[in-house]
């Protein structure tokens, strides 16, 4: 573990002198946002974008750690960008631009002139075209310098409950490119996630095209699932929701099996 590199993030959030935070409660962000407050305490604010597409379950665990360290907190609602309804190949790009410019525009209210991400070294080395809207906007990522695994091991070692937490990307990631979604299916996906988050399967994703939910899991977690003294009840609430074809991804979750 490099703790230089861990005094070197410090000096530079604290040069921020006021800091507001594109907060989804994940490991990037918890782990800034708690810098953040250590270091620049009332000049801290963290903002939660609540949209259609986002987890409820995600935002409460965003409201929950910033209660848990006293860090100012707000939630905003923005409405979907038009141009995203398609689920398009650029939307991340359009999403970010819309969400960050609006986000902009909130921070100002409170008096705050910098606005940062959770970005981290391993985002910039994959295909994620919300990078260059946030770089358009202006948006600071102290976080560019450190790997994932750092982050995780820095968590740990100041005691936060994320360093172990999954990645969830948003829930418009579950369709294909061009896949025209609704408010419904994105209810589905999230209840059918949640069904087995709730049992202790922590990273999942329920695909759907439509006509079917495709489950993704670790490949540790294929067999606790099917071996799940609850499994039928699980399906069973599933299929009262969406009375379509239900498989599990052998090639497990990013195919895992394959590694």
């Amino acid at each position: 573990m490099n703790l230089e590199k861990l005094e070197k993030l410090k000096k530079e959030i604290y040069n921020f002198k006021n800091l507001a935070i594109a907060f989804s409660g994940g490991v990037d962000s918890s782990f800034l946002a708690f810098l953040a407050n250590d270091l620049l305490k009332d000049n801290t604010i963290l903002f939660t974008i609540k949209t259609d597409y986002m987890s409820k379950r995600e935002i409460d665990e965003a409201a929950n750690f910033a209660k848990k360290f006293s860090i100012r907190h707000k939630i905003i609602n923005i409405k979907t960008n038009k141009i995203i309804e398609n689920n398009p190949q650029n939307r991340c790009y359009v999403c970010k631009k819309h969400l960050f410019s609006k986000l902009k525009d909130e921070i100002r209210k409170f008096g705050f002139s910098n606005l940062a991400d959770g970005t981290n070294l391993d985002d910039l080395s994959e295909y994620r075209p919300g990078l260059k809207a946030a770089e358009e906007l202006g948006v600071f990522s102290p976080l560019k310098n450190l790997r994932k695994k750092e982050i995780r091991e820095f968590s740990q070692l100041l005691n936060l409950p994320t360093y172990d937490k999954p990645s969830y990307p948003c829930l418009l990631t579950r369709f294909e490119y061009g896949y025209k979604f609704s408010k419904n299916e994105l209810k589905l996906i999230e209840f059918a996630e949640n069904l087995l988050i709730e049992q202790g399967i922590k990273d999942v994703r329920a695909r759907f095209d439509g006509k079917s939910v495709k489950f993704q899991l670790n490949q540790k977690d294929m067999l606790k699932f099917l071996q799940n003294k609850d499994f039928n009840n699980i399906i069973k609430k599933l299929n009262d929701k969406f009375n379509g074809n239900i498989f599990m991804d052998l090639k497990g979750l990013k195919g895992d099996v394959l590694k």
